[in-house]
């Protein structure tokens, strides 16, 4: 099961309990600030996630004074038990943690780390390329970084900009980076060193006084004149070889890498970020939040396909969390990416029987996820109508079928049309029962394997696929004893009996603090999930149905806390970790978006735009609300996703009926106009919306085109791509 562990929305664990977390490592003989360095949550640290090839980088920027507020972690992409925890990083040291990777700035003979509360982080962009950007001082400079993947190069390019802004001469000013220290040596100007896994190197790309100690595993750039109001720039080169291999070879792609200044490398990497989506806004949150959605997911999964779905905390892979990646991924432009997931999805991941894997592994019949079924068939559907490309599904034709037959077996659905077993969507243990997250999967995988029946060879099927799936929708509406539906709202699960399942049915607790430990009553509901059916459009979401299900779930808004955030499910259940969940909150946020409850859906958006995690794109599954887990979360591809999908399907209103594309936007009251240039098959999809409300006029590469009765464009058969211009009523 997986544990409930997330980083802490802001003002919530302030400095007391981390003193006495630091207080309890030192009583241990631990370092405490390596301790908290180690930590995956902090209050006010954030992650940024990049990636060159087999190397991922995480970034860390820390708010509070721990060391370099600015440093990073290196793993390999391909191996997602190895981010499972920070000190299997490739340059963590046991005793020193990964503060070899913070700039120091020597000024009159002191070297300056960046400090954090005197630090600014973010996401940028530099040659068209997105570089996370810190700035901070150094005595009277002021010191910018610029942290960057050159794409398939194995390796990073890190600008560094000195500004004279409040010195008042001239001064010398040295610059020391430093690899953690191993098996070190010099090369030329190049610092290479090796050992746990990889080979690391260290250069500077352009002329200038350097000093490579080896012995100390350091480069030392300078000194540099530095005038005031003068700025001084210098590059330098990360470059990395995983599996470690001969330090000699890494050297000599090195001295290739700086003979061009690594111009070819920027160049590749700006023509792939060119080609990814983008939207344009005055609206500061929707641009914000989409671009850095974009920005951190191709460092989330390798060129491989491999995806920790849960970094820093699970280091294992599920069908789901891959799956919904791959959606996201696509929604943002990036195709490659996408399709090397499911790729790595349809040939380790699910077996010829059609099970799927869960946490790395094959579970018993009774312990299935058959949500995962729908997800995969929903993500290749997507992938097919962005790129026209069906080859995944033709060539694992069999694979296939046997996944989307598996879940109407007898074993696992009975008369009423749904399946049913013990093991519910958050992967607790339960009595046998339906859950409503599982038929609103099964029934929107069945749809879509219908549509893909072509590419399938399957067009035999698709007739009882869809009535399979309009059997199963009808048992989940209006079962006369077993409906996912009661006192006019949905619910998350009823037992086979026909009792509503809204106690945890003897779940015992994780830890001595949870909910489940300390309070004698529980509920299970109401639960994330009961917003699905409403956000995939299998629920009308402007019914009273909907409006009713969404109503019970701002039960789910700070339940036990006061800074936003929506639980996965009644917090009284909790057996580990209470506290809002951010890939929950974008399930109700969707369906908030569609039922037009645009209050809600923004203020949903604007605390995932704000809280921990949010403000660099690298959200955390939770946040917790008690301590003994207050040091442990993960980073959540999944979050990523969803908010990408948010922004096309929801909010633009881009998705596809069958085969046809329709555009339905939904902008928030006084939106300001919005521009988008999304990847569309092998050519761009580009929108312009003037204004919010209701389209009166859409235009598609100049000549009008008429709109459906509810204002929905509907693009012509065959659309591969163009100009659509929509006019609102607003205007």
């Amino acid at each position: 099961m997986r544990k409930a562990t997330a980083g802490m929305a802001k003002h919530r664990l302030l400095l007391p309990p981390l003193l006495l977390l630091a207080a309890v490592a030192s009583a241990a003989g631990a370092d405490p600030m390596l301790d908290l360095q180690r930590s995956a949550w902090f209050y006010g640290r954030d992650y940024f996630v990049l990636r060159s090839g087999r190397a991922q980088m995480i970034v860390q920027a820390d708010r509070a004074d721990l060391g370099p507020a600015l440093s990073y972690l290196l793993f390999d992409a391909e191996n997602a038990s190895q981010s499972a925890r920070k000190d299997l990083a490739f340059n963590f040291l046991p005793n020193e943690g990964f503060a070899s990777s913070g700039l120091r700035v020597e000024l009159g003979g002191h070297a300056f780390e960046a400090l954090g509360q005197h630090t600014q982080t973010r996401w940028t962009t530099e040659d068209g390329i997105p570089a996370v950007e810190a700035t901070w001082w150094a005595g009277g400079v002021r010191v910018t970084e610029h942290i960057a993947a050159l794409c398939g190069a194995d390796a990073f390019r890190r600008s560094i900009r000195l500004a004279g802004a409040h010195l008042s001469g001239e001064e010398a000013v040295k610059l020391r980076l430093a690899l953690p220290p191993g098996q070190g040596q010099r090369q030329g100007n190049i610092l290479l060193e090796s050992g746990r896994g990889a080979c690391l190197a260290l250069a500077v790309l352009g002329a200038g006084p350097v000093e490579v100690a080896a012995s100390r595993g350091q480069i030392e750039i300078g000194p540099l004149a530095l005038g005031p109001k003068a700025e001084v720039s210098v590059e330098t080169l990360l470059a990395t070889q995983i599996p470690a291999g001969d330090p000699q070879a890494l050297a000599a792609r090195v001295n290739e890498l700086l003979k061009t200044k690594c111009a070819r490398e920027i160049a590749a990497s700006r023509r792939q970020w060119a080609a990814s989506s983008a939207v344009q806004t005055d609206d500061r949150v929707i641009a914000g939040i989409f671009d850095k959605a974009r920005f951190g997911l191709p460092g989330m999964i390798a060129d491989n396909g491999t995806m920790d779905a849960g970094i820093f905390e699970y280091g294992n892979q599920w069908v789901r969390d891959t799956s919904n990646t791959a959606l996201g991924a696509i929604h943002a432009g990036h195709f490659e990416i996408a399709r090397a997931a499911l790729l790595r999805v349809l040939t380790k991941m699910v077996s010829q029987e059609g099970v799927t894997m869960i946490a790395g592994n094959f579970e018993k019949p009774d312990l299935e996820q058959f949500d995962q079924m729908g997800e995969l068939l929903h993500v290749l559907k997507a992938y097919r109508d962005w790129t026209r490309d069906d080859s995944l599904v033709r060539e694992h034709r069999e694979l296939l079928l046997a996944l989307i037959e598996r879940p109407l077996r007898p074993q696992f659905r009975d008369q009423t049309g749904m399946v049913h077993n013990r093991r519910e969507f958050w992967e607790r243990t339960f009595t046998d029962a339906y859950e409503l997250a599982y038929q609103t999967y099964l029934i929107l995988g069945l749809r879509d394997a219908a549509d893909l029946a072509a590419a399938l060879g399957a067009e035999d099927r698709a007739a009882r696929w869809r009535a399979e799936a309009d059997r199963t929708l009808q048992a989940v509406l209006s079962h006369p004893t077993c409906s996912l539906v009661h006192d006019g709202r949905l619910i998350k699960r009823r037992k086979v009996t026909g009792e509503v399942a809204d106690y945890p049915d003897g779940l015992r607790a994780f830890w001595s603090d949870a909910p489940m430990a300390v309070e004698r009553h529980h509920r299970l509901m109401p639960d994330a999930t009961m917003a699905l059916p409403i956000a995939l459009g299998l629920v009308d979401p402007r019914s009273d149905l909907a409006r009713r299900t969404l109503d019970d779930l701002e039960g789910l808004w700070n339940t036990r806390w006061s800074d936003g955030g929506y639980d996965r499910y009644h917090t009284s259940s909790q057996p580990d970790q209470p506290g809002p969940w951010t890939f929950a909150t974008t399930f109700i946020l969707r369906a908030q978006h569609d039922a037009g409850l645009l209050d809600r859906s923004r203020r949903s958006l604007e605390w995932l735009d704000t809280m921990a995690g949010g403000r660099s794109g690298a959200w955390l599954e939770e946040i917790p609300a008690v301590r003994s887990q207050a040091k442990a979360t993960g980073i959540l591809p999944w979050t990523s996703a969803e908010v990408a999908l948010f922004v096309v399907r929801h909010y633009l209103g881009v998705r596809f009926d069958g085969e046809q594309l329709v555009l339905r936007p939904a902008l928030y009251p006084g939106s300001p106009a919005v521009k988008a240039d999304l990847r569309f098959r092998g050519s761009r999809l580009q929108i312009v919306i003037d204004a919010a409300g209701p389209i009166r006029e859409a235009r598609v590469d100049g000549e009008r085109i008429s709109l459906t009765s509810q204002g929905t464009v509907r693009l012509p058969q065959g659309f591969q791509g163009g100009r659509v211009v929509m006019h609102a009523s607003g205007r």
